[in-house]
């Protein structure tokens, strides 16, 4: 494509230290999000915008680059092998953020490591094996976040979900600040740490990153907050629904306080042939936390249904091979005042129709 062309002979006009990558399994739109944010304390900044496919989104950010613009935050979503190729030769990244290592596309992001140069950064999190190998790739320097004090840059104390917002301590050295943010769910904090350790590499003051971080939106079908029928709560996280996403998304939904917590699931594309087991997995979760209804939508989502009757879970407590019809249904019989419902799934399964047509039937 044209557009593509420009765009990689355009990027060259600009230095390597404009343009920062965020890439990883879970987290990099919010991170890539946060990061243009507190980097905006300091620069003109731009970002990707959120729910473009990459192939896209990249070599349309790259071209609303101008002279005045001193930092470019990109999100590499990588659906395809070898897709980095494709990226790093629009983009050569300074600065590089990895929220998780990914194992279907290691190959691609060491690539991505391997191209930082020894004045560059690596930031990866701490408790993650898989970034601490792409990190043994690195020329230039590796900077950790988490929530371990001894061998992270900036770490996270005192995490909590209060009133439907996740705060912590966000924690330099001796310095030490509150942060309130729009985010629900202990894996965001993650993303905040990310961008706020870019940040800290920009020298901007923490002060400045908790009014950047506190400043974000919520965005729609991560975890969004709703009203639901008779009083009750609905969680929608119909961004995506890969397996480490469902089991943070249940993490989330087991913190907040509750009467009863449902969850409505589809099934996890794309996974090949560890589709049976990675549905599995997520039974096993579900099963461990004692889910008190859940409903399953159809295709590999039975695979769940199924795992659960193995473990021995209440099958009058299950539902699965459900329309969506179905399923509005169900949610608009069965919830009540203090009910919290959790409706996961990928946007291709279009489980956001569901969260629509249950809350255009609230008075």
């Amino acid at each position: 494509m044209f557009k593509n062309y420009l765009a990689g002979k355009y990027s060259k006009l600009y230095s390597r230290e404009t343009f920062v990558a965020v890439c990883g399994s879970a987290g990099k739109t919010v991170a890539t999000l946060a990061a243009g944010k507190v980097l905006s304390q300091k620069y003109k900044t731009i970002t990707t915008e959120p729910y473009h496919d990459s192939t896209i989104a990249i070599p349309g950010t790259i071209l609303k680059l101008n002279p005045t613009t001193k930092r470019g935050v990109f999100e590499l979503s990588i659906k395809l092998p070898g897709q980095m190729d494709f990226f790093l030769s629009l983009i050569q990244p300074k600065k590089v953020l990895i929220t998780r290592g990914e194992k279907e596309a290691q190959d691609d992001m060491v690539k991505l490591v391997e191209q930082i140069p020894q004045d560059g950064a690596l930031i990866v999190s701490f408790g993650d094996i898989d970034s601490k190998k792409l990190a043994e790739k690195c020329k230039g320097q590796v900077f950790y976040f988490g929530e371990d004090s001894q061998n992270c840059t900036i770490w996270a104390g005192n995490i909590k979900t209060e009133n439907f917002s996740t705060t912590f301590e966000l924690n330099l050295g001796v310095e030490r600040v509150k942060v309130i943010y729009p985010f629900l769910g202990r894996h965001h904090v993650y993303s905040a740490l990310a961008a706020a350790l870019l940040g800290v590499l920009e020298n901007i003051p923490l002060t400045k990153i908790k009014i950047a971080l506190e400043s974000l939106s919520p965005l729609e079908h991560h975890l969004q907050i709703m009203d639901g029928p008779n009083g009750s709560i609905i969680l929608d996280d119909t961004i995506n629904a890969t397996p480490l996403s469902v089991e943070v998304a249940i993490d989330t939904l087991m913190q907040i306080p509750a009467r009863r917590r449902v969850l409505v699931l589809g099934e996890m594309k794309d996974l090949g042939d560890l589709s049976d087991r990675m549905h599995r997995q997520v039974a096993q979760k579900i099963y461990k936390e004692k889910l008190d209804l859940v409903f399953l939508s159809t295709g590999e989502a039975l695979i769940i249904a199924d795992e659960l009757k193995n473990l021995g879970f209440w099958e009058e407590k299950v539902e699965a091979n459900l329309q969506h019809s179905q399923l509005v249904g169900k949610l608009l019989k069965i919830l009540g005042s203090g009910d919290v419902c959790l409706i996961k799934g990928q946007r291709s399964s279009r489980l956001d129709e569901v969260v629509k047509r249950v809350r255009g039937n609230l008075n």
